[in-house]
């Protein structure tokens, strides 16, 4: 069972972990916006970002997606403009570094397509 907190019932210590009442954060933190929707999702293990990580436009698009391993983005991360359209793809190793990256305009068009060393 995965357990979830509300953002506003954590806070963090002087390592930058995640907390709440109970020690350190393993599970899903979720923010809200004012209507009380989902804004974001982020998993934690042992007060680490670490596993999915989401957030949503307030109409309820998405936003961004990507994995994170100890506190590291790791795999595909993607972006989104309000309007539905892919803006960013990214890749990252299994060290958090940048692998690839494409980048597009809010019609779509590509504006870079990268890849990096190291």
């Amino acid at each position: 069972m995965t357990v979830r907190i509300e953002y506003e019932d954590t806070y963090r210590d002087d390592a930058a972990r995640v907390l709440c009442e109970d020690g350190l954060v393993t599970g899903e933190v979720v923010s809200r916006d004012q209507e009380g929707r989902i804004t974001s999702l982020v998993s934690y293990h042992e007060g680490v970002p670490s596993g999915p990580q989401f957030a949503w436009y307030p109409d309820g698009t998405m936003k961004l997606e990507g994995l994170t391993r100890y506190g590291l983005a790791v795999g595909d991360w993607r972006k989104w403009y309000p309007n539905g359209q892919l803006a960013e793809h990214t890749v990252f190793n299994e060290r958090g570094r940048r692998a690839s990256r494409q980048k597009w305009d809010k019609e779509g068009n590509l504006t870079e397509d990268r890849t990096f060393s190291g």
